[in-house]
């Protein structure tokens, strides 16, 4: 096992499945083919050209697209398509520093591809030698990636939340991190995925934060999404990261990012490929 081939494991999509998907001339996302007679069944609202896919020019406000997209959602819900209960709006850019074209709930995001976004967490500190430790989290037993190990703190951006309060949100949430004490934290960059799945593609980008903290810092719970927490040496979580797929796929990029920015991994080809160039391209 190496690295690499962590980091390639969320890459893992093959693009000739998909159709590009545009809103008012804006590449926002990508329709898997075989869905192409869902889509069909909504030909007031889109159209297929030149193997493109097209929402309709008439649909062309926010809350005309909210509510198309909502109809769909429902319909994959009545088919059986999606069969989680959970609810939560995702907004739907085409540049972050424009307002959102639309909200979506976040389940219906890969089946039209949409980029979407998180924050994560790094909590470090350091031992009486002065090595590197860092804090751990293992998921509940029920929801998505049971048993998976996690940042100290995470979770994904939604609609009319900003990227800092969506921090300190999570990070008292996931962690009981003070409002006071996630303000000391350093955003260290991006990564981004695309992974296919049954319904479609699933992309996020992922605002990727540090927080040293204090030594007799104990994080707890307070949202049922973390069942235990565990403050190890950065060499024993490369060596689970390198060896076995207990962490959550997307943390392990995050991590790998936090040992690149610590120097800790000094390989250069590893940071260029932690990010989708054509994603990123939505943060400018």
């Amino acid at each position: 096992m190496s690295f690499l081939k962590r980091i390639k494991e969320c890459n893992n999509y093959n693009e000739k499945n998909f159709y590009k998907f545009y809103i008012s001339n804006n590449h926002v996302g990508y329709i898997k083919k075989k869905n192409l007679n869902i889509i069909k069944k909504y030909s007031k609202y889109f159209s297929l050209i030149n193997e493109k896919i097209f929402l309709e020019k008439k649909i062309n406000n926010f809350s005309k697209r909210t509510f198309v997209f909502n109809e769909i959602f429902n319909f994959l819900i009545k088919r059986k398509k999606i069969l989680s209960n959970h609810r939560e709006f995702f907004p739907v850019f085409s540049s972050l520093k424009s307002r959102p074209l639309l909200k979506v709930q976040r389940l219906l995001g890969p089946f039209f591809g949409f980029q979407f976004f998180g924050v994560h967490l790094n909590g470090f500190t350091f031992d009486k030698e002065g090595k590197c430790m860092l804090w751990v989290g293992k998921r509940s037993k029920k929801g998505n990636f049971p048993n998976d190990l996690d940042q100290i703190a995470a979770g994904g951006l939604p609609y009319n939340v900003s990227i800092k309060n969506n921090l300190i949100k999570e990070a008292f949430e996931e962690a009981n991190i003070s409002k006071y004490l996630v303000k000391k934290s350093k955003y260290i960059g991006t990564v981004s995925y695309r992974v296919e799945t049954n319904l479609g593609l699933s992309r996020h980008i992922l605002f990727c934060y540090n927080l040293e903290l204090p030594k007799n810092f104990i994080p707890t719970n307070n949202d049922g999404e973390i069942q235990k927490f565990y403050l190890w040496p950065i060499e024993k979580i490369l060596k689970i990261i390198k060896n076995t797929k207990k962490f959550k796929f997307d943390c392990a990029l995050v991590i790998i990012l936090f040992c690149i920015k610590k120097k800790i991994i000094k390989k250069k080809n590893f940071f260029t490929n932690l990010n989708n160039n054509f994603d990123i391209k939505i943060l400018n």
